[in-house]
């Protein structure tokens, strides 16, 4: 499956009425933008486990790799996977029930993914291969 498809499922969801239609468009967003990570760093040869400390190595992983744009989509990302888990877990949080803080969120994946997926093919590739190689010697 293309993880790009969570995403179009969310900015369908995010024209919706419901509160659970604005809390899905903000799951399925947040699990597109993860799942493109995930799929762009397996695409430079690292691994990111498939349990939930997987969430956490993406982000540090795209955090530290000395490029700006993508240190930004890996703090980003952390904020995003936050607003998820209100949205999945919090049904107390009334908050994330409403479109526009929903077409927010979906609009800022939106953009991380356009930022994620220029780098599956730039010529600054390496470099952010480099940064992540030198993070994960310093962290071992």
């Amino acid at each position: 499956m293309n993880p790009r498809d969570f995403q179009g499922l969310a900015e369908k969801l995010v024209t919706g009425k419901t509160p659970a239609e604005f809390r899905t468009a903000i799951s399925r967003a947040y699990y597109s933008v993860f799942s493109v990570g995930v799929e762009l760093l397996d695409g430079m040869g690292f691994r990111i486990s498939k349990g939930p400390q997987g969430h956490g190595e993406l982000g540090h992983r795209l955090s530290n790799s000395k490029h700006p744009d993508i240190e930004k989509v890996g703090s980003q990302l952390g904020d995003l996977m936050a607003r998820r888990i209100h949205a999945d877990y919090r049904l107390e949080r009334k908050d994330v029930e409403t479109m526009g803080n929903a077409q927010a969120i979906v609009q800022q994946a939106s953009q991380m993914i356009k930022i994620l997926d220029k780098y599956s093919t730039s010529p600054d590739r390496e470099r952010v291969i480099k940064g992540i190689r030198e993070y994960l010697k310093k962290i071992s």
